[in-house]
Order: C-alpha cells, then structure tokens, then sequence
C-alpha cells in the first residue's frame, strides 16, 4: 500500500472530513451504508436473498485514504458514484484536482476470495502488455481482504470513453461493421497469445501458496480456474486444476458436476431437471466416455489453450465519443480464463445470429414472401435480415483475422462442444443437454472412427423418451427466453434500475396467469407453479451452498 508522505494530506484526510464528499449513485445522492448495499434494480422474486448476495463491505475511509495518496492522484477524494453489477461495487472517485479512478470492490458471496481479484489483475497487465487491447491500467490492488480497507479491491485508471450501448442505435451500417472488424482484430490478437495448459492467469508471485501451477514465464502462470458458482477453497482443489491436458480437464470439471450434485441441494430449474440419482448416472457416464473422446481429431484441432473475453456484450465496449468505431477499452475481466479455443470462441452477444442462419458464403437475404407479409411480420424479417448481416460481417472478419478461431466457432458440432461445457453445471441445466451431448457421441461413435462401443448405451425406449423431454426442454427454454424479453430481465428476475418494477410486476403477473391456465390443461397446478421461470427459493443453508 502506498504511504501518504505529503502532511497536508494527512490533515486533510481525518476521518471527519468524509462527511464533505459527494455519494451518488445514477446521478442521485446517497448515504455511506447504500454504498455498500445492491441498488441497481430490483428482482421479481428471492428479492432478499439475491440483494444479501450482493452486499459488499469495505472501510470508505481507509479506500479514500489509498487512492489519494496515489502518485498520479495526490489529492483528497471529493465525489465518489456508485456503479456496480452482479458481482461488485465498481466506484468512479474523483479527486479534488479533478482526476478520476476505478475502484473495483468484489462482493464476497458470490467471488471466489483471492482467485477473483489476483487473477483480473493478472490478465490485465497481460493483456495490456502483450497485445493492443485497450485494458485500463491498475494502481493498487489487494486480493487479502484483511488489508486496512477491510475488502479486496482493484484500484485501475478510468478509461475515457462511452459505452458502446450509448452510440449503437446511432451508428449506421458502415460504422457498425468498422467497429465490428476493429473488435475481431483485438480479439484476434487474444486468440494469438501462447499458452502451455488450462486455467486461469496469475502472478507467480501472488499464487505462492498453491503447490500445482504452470509456468507461462518468469512472471506469470496458469493456477487453478475459477469461476462464480466455483470457488476452489470450498470445494476439493484437485478439481480445480490448472490442467495439462484435454482429458484432465474434462475429468475435472465432471467431478466439479458430481460435487455440486452431492454436496448441494437441487433446485429444479425447467422440464424433466432429473433426480439426483439420475444426475450422477450421466456424469459418470460422461466421465468414462470423455477420456475416449479426447484424442478424437477435431476436438485435438481446436484444443490450443486460448484467452477470450466470453462477456462482450454492449456494455463492456468502450467506443470514442466523436468516433464510435474506435475502440478504447475492454472493460470486466473478470472470471476470464484459459481454456480450449473450441469451449472458448463465441459470437459477442450482440452480434449473435437469429435462427436459421446459415454460415459460409451466404448473402443474408429477406424471405420469398416477404411482399405477402403485414407490416409487423415485415418489420420482424427485416430485423433478423439485419442481425443476420451483423453476424456475417462479424464472421467474415475473424475468417479472414484468424481462421483458427473462425473454424473453431463453425466447424466444431455443438453437441460435441457442449459435452465439455455442460458437464460441471447439471445443477443448474438439469441432466437434458448433458444427456444429448451424450447421445450424439453414441450415434456418431462408429462413423467418428472409434472402436469398440460407446461407453454410454441407450436402448431405443430411453431415445424415444430423451427426443420428447429434449424437445419438451427447447421449447420451455423458448418461452423463457421470449418471457425475459418481454419483462426486460434475466435468470434471477433482475430488473433494470431505469425501468418502472411496479409495472414489470404487473407484467408479470399477467405473464404467469397465462402461463398457469395453458400449462394447468396438462399438469396439476403445483407442477405447473415449479416450472415458471421465477420460483421463490427457501432461504435455507443448502440454498445458499448451491446458489454459490
């Protein structure tokens, strides 16, 4: 921590003098403990729970005090305005001289203690230094929450820029597909870095303590991966990894699937979710058929370990506010890790392709009947026309940037890539697409090349059985997805800050009423209630384990 050396300063900052700064949150005043609490929105149900969550405790003073004595700060705190997100309080502190910074305060229920935080800023100063990925760049850091200020945090430079939300609608077709090609060109460069394993990134130096690493260079390393529901000290760490290989990898994160299962409590989230029982047949199945799968030569092509920002959504863009096709920041880097370019490369939220869309050299086109359609339905094609050209553009530009990564998005089967990603999070997708993944690996085993039979088996009752409940799973998935869109919010029931909640309730409300008479002509009531998207949850101890 850096000393405060200048007298004035320490004068000027005794504890009293917090009362002279400004606390706002979205320009509105607040009190020193709403700093600490969730404020940005509201949830439709478990509204307590998910808000407790999100509590994040710190010591104002002891913040205040570090980022003033900063050298490129030197001066009192006057304003601090609260930001923040699922996962932390992201605080814009400006000084009285006028300089701005980020301070980045986890929230501990839902950050997994240290490995958050030391790798973040691990992949920050990576990133920074090895690519031209504008990442801010970090002042002062603690990942040991009994520092002075009583919480990890991240103290990084504020970026000057807009969100790239705030110039999207403005931006015209060429803007846009110049920021999409700028974007692929930073992304590429990612995909570029060389890595010797799976994990995630650390300083060598703040890992000392973790007995299994793998040096990347006389900085850096690659330790154990974690992520929002695991956090490597609860749980057994030789799950936790860092891995060597595709097989280790997938093994662990199959146990991971095994460990939630047994040491937390099933809360089923959508149709034919699966027992307990019938959880573990299917990792245990997946176990004994991934080892075999591993050395398959499609999976071998695309395995290189790679970094990718999976969290590009509008949001976490920042663009030049005269240019909005320059791009001059990344924001949230958190949970960032290295894993297989197949498990890795996807399409940036945004530029997601509607349904239908057919990749290669296809010109996105309207339909034949499109004269035939009402104006609503023109207006709808027209839509997805132009979200399909969105895409292309996108798909086009990493083709051409860096066609290992292009190949990975499009050649590699989704069951086949699915099989990896669903393995550890049953608990919270029940046992359906895990289930497919495998199913298409017993059908596709022979024509694959591979002898001997499939390690998993079904007979043609249990096929039958899994095509219903998996056509059952989509469409309740479908209704979700258009239910949330409808509601503007997501799987915990969050609702926007700027939105009315009173009127998202009544929404809702209504939404359920329709949902319960359709579904009540097939099931009882209570089964009906257990398959709506927002169910209110037990503030128990199990709830809290499996919500973690």
């Amino acid at each position: 921590m850096h000393k405060i050396r200048n007298p004035m300063l320490k004068m000027a900052f005794s504890k009293p003098m917090l009362r002279n700064i400004s606390l706002t949150c979205r320009g509105e005043p607040i009190q020193t403990e709403q700093l600490f609490e969730y404020t940005n929105g509201r949830f439709l149900v478990n509204e307590k729970h998910e808000k407790s969550k999100r509590y994040a405790k710190f010591d104002l003073y002891a913040l205040c005090k570090l980022v003033s004595s900063l050298p490129s700060i030197s001066s009192p705190i006057s304003k601090i305005d609260k930001m923040e997100g699922g996962f932390n309080k992201a605080l814009v502190m400006t000084a009285e001289n006028g300089k701005e910074v980020i301070a980045k305060i986890p929230c501990p229920s839902v950050v997994p203690s240290m490995y958050s935080t030391a790798s973040e800023v691990a992949v920050l100063e990576y990133v920074g230094s090895n690519t031209s990925v504008p990442v801010s760049k970090v002042l002062a850091w603690s990942s040991d929450p009994s520092n002075p200020v009583r919480s990890e945090y991240i103290v990084m430079e504020k970026v000057n820029g807009v969100q790239l939300v705030d110039k999207w609608s403005e931006m015209d077709q060429l803007q846009r597909f110049k920021l999409i090609q700028n974007l692929v060109r930073l992304e590429s460069e990612l995909a570029s870095l060389e890595f010797p394993g799976y994990g995630c990134l650390y300083f060598r130096r703040s890992i000392q303590h973790h007995s299994q690493v793998i040096p990347v260079n006389d900085d850096y390393c690659i330790g154990p991966a974690y992520n929002a529901s695991w956090f490597p000290q609860r749980d057994n760490e030789k799950y936790a990894g860092p891995w060597a290989s595709l097989s280790d990898l997938a093994l662990s994160l199959a146990n991971r699937g095994l460990a939630h299962v047994q040491y937390s409590t099933l809360v089923p989230l959508g149709p034919n979710f699966g027992t307990k029982a019938e959880h573990s047949r299917v990792l245990e199945a997946a176990m004994k058929t991934i080892p075999k799968l591993a050395d398959y030569t499609p999976l071998q092509r695309f395995s290189r370990p790679i970094l990718w920002h999976r969290d590009l959504h509008l949001g976490n863009i920042l663009v030049c506010n005269q240019d909005p096709t320059t791009i001059v920041g990344v924001i949230d880097w958190q949970f960032i890790s290295i894993m297989p370019a197949f498990m890795q490369v996807q399409w940036p939220s945004f530029l997601s392709p509607p349904e239908n869309y057919e990749v290669g050299i296809v010109k996105p086109e309207l339909p034949p009947n499109f004269s035939e359609m009402d104006s609503d339905e023109k207006s709808f094609a027209m839509a997805e026309r132009d979200q399909a050209l969105l895409s292309k553009c996108y798909e086009a530009a990493l083709a051409k940037s860096h066609l290992e990564s292009y190949l990975a998005l499009t050649k590699m089967d989704s069951a086949l890539r699915h099989l990896f990603l669903f393995t550890d999070c049953t608990w919270k997708d029940g046992i359906v697409p895990l289930r497919d993944s495998l199913t298409w690996a017993a059908e596709n085993w022979r024509p694959a090349g591979f002898s001997g039979p499939c390690p998993y088996q079904t007979t043609g009752d249990e096929l039958s059985r899994h095509r219903l409940e998996l056509s059952q799973y989509k469409d309740w998935h479908q209704l979700k997805s258009y239910t949330q869109e409808l509601l503007h919010s997501d799987d915990d029931g969050w609702v926007p800050p700027q939105l009315d909640f009173d009127k998202v309730q009544t929404r809702h409300d209504e939404l359920f009423q329709l949902y319960m008479q359709k579904e009540s002509e097939e099931l009882s009531e209570e089964e009906a209630k257990k398959l709506w998207f927002y169910v209110d949850k037990n503030d128990s101890a199990d709830f809290h384990r499996s919500d973690s």
